[in-house]
């Protein structure tokens, strides 16, 4: 420990904020948007790698009679995704942790192919999520967490065709994520998955409604729930408003807020939940921003605040109005918007007021 740090530390002890021995200097890790940029290469590298193999089986073997076998998919896609595991195991470096990012999805690409030519796509589909949730628990590498459980959650979210899990999986995946993130620093060792699945679980939510604004229709709930009573729509923002009651409120006891203030948010809650009946992907946003706030995390704010701002320009632009009326929506939102914060701020200055 260098100079610098040891008078940071004494100057700690002194306010009393730390206490004992300094820690060991650990290995500095990379930045996030480094780990990012490489994780886009290694996803480039897992393409030409899935290209590469099935190409050589295919070209120069003449084994393509092989590729409708799914156990022989199935087989290529564990054995690349074990050789994966094995290099993470034994990771000293970026590249090599990235070189494993490649071959494990290119191994999925394969297990997937295997998937889809084994069983139906109900089938399918539940099995590429549930092997996502055991790749998201035992890979021990960040970026293929975040990105396995982002592939499950959106699995559970958008493509599985069952009615009763299209209905109860945005309140789930919301409750989970909430609860990881509110819990984020009660188990320190697993800190780094838990932060992971985080991330995975706040990308799901917030780019699972992108295709209902954009009119993609790629979503098998779409046509699920339109053949459906029309409970069930109104069922799934339910479980979605209950969950983030859970968010709301634990954050609440969490900041000892007043009463009053607890209750004005669970108010606000509610317009919130009819609002994002009508404008989807209002509430899952705007729980990633409050998750984001109450951990500090500028990350996942900033996640969160890019999906408010898309699902709401998305709502103001398709809505069946002339300018003048889109107008005036917009003015009425903006004074709505500053009398909230006015209202906010007074709450917040009146508790402090009360206790110094």
């Amino acid at each position: 420990m260098n100079a610098e740090h040891q008078r940071l530390w004494i100057s700690l002890q002194q306010q009393g904020l730390v206490e004992g021995a300094p820690p060991a200097p650990g290995e500095a890790g990379s930045p996030w948007y480094i780990l990012v940029f490489m994780g886009f290469f290694g996803w480039l590298a897992a393409l030409f790698l899935f290209l590469a193999i099935a190409l050589l089986f295919f070209f120069d073997l003449e084994l393509d009679r092989f590729f409708e076998s799914p156990l022989l998919l199935w087989t290529i896609g564990l054995l690349l995704i074990g050789v994966a595991f094995w290099l993470l195991r034994s990771a000293a470096s970026e590249f090599v942790r990235h070189m494993a990012l490649a071959f494990s999805l290119a191994g999925q690409g394969f297990v997937a192919w295997g998937s889809f030519g084994g069983a139906d796509a109900i089938g399918a589909t539940l099995l590429i999520t549930g092997f996502q949730m055991l790749l998201a628990v035992f890979m021990p590498d960040f970026i293929h967490r975040v990105f396995s459980t982002c592939v499950a959650a959106l699995g559970l979210l958008v493509f599985v065709e069952l009615p009763l899990l299209n209905v109860v999986a945005g309140g789930v995946v919301l409750v989970f994520t909430g609860w990881v993130w509110l819990h984020e620093f009660q188990f320190p060792r697993m800190s780094p998955a838990l932060r992971a699945w985080g991330y995975g679980g706040g990308l799901a939510l917030v780019t699972s409604r992108s295709e209902v604004v954009l009119g993609l229709n790629w979503s098998v709930t779409n046509g699920m729930l339109n053949t459906l009573p029309t409970i069930y729509g109104w069922l799934a923002t339910l479980l979605e408003g209950l969950a983030a009651v859970y968010i709301v409120y634990s954050v609440c006891q969490r900041l000892k807020t007043a009463a009053r203030v607890q209750i004005l948010a669970l108010c606000a809650l509610t317009a919130l939940v009819l609002a994002s009946a009508v404008a989807p992907g209002l509430l899952v946003c705007m729980m990633v921003i409050v998750l984001g706030q109450t951990g500090s995390n500028t990350l996942l704010k900033g996640i969160g605040i890019a999906g408010l701002l898309f699902y709401a320009s998305a709502f103001y632009y398709q809505l069946h109005a002339t300018l003048m009326v889109k107008s005036q929506v917009l003015l009425a939102t903006g004074l709505l918007l500053l009398a909230v914060r006015w209202l906010m701020l007074r709450l917040v200055n009146g508790q402090a007021g009360e206790n110094p």
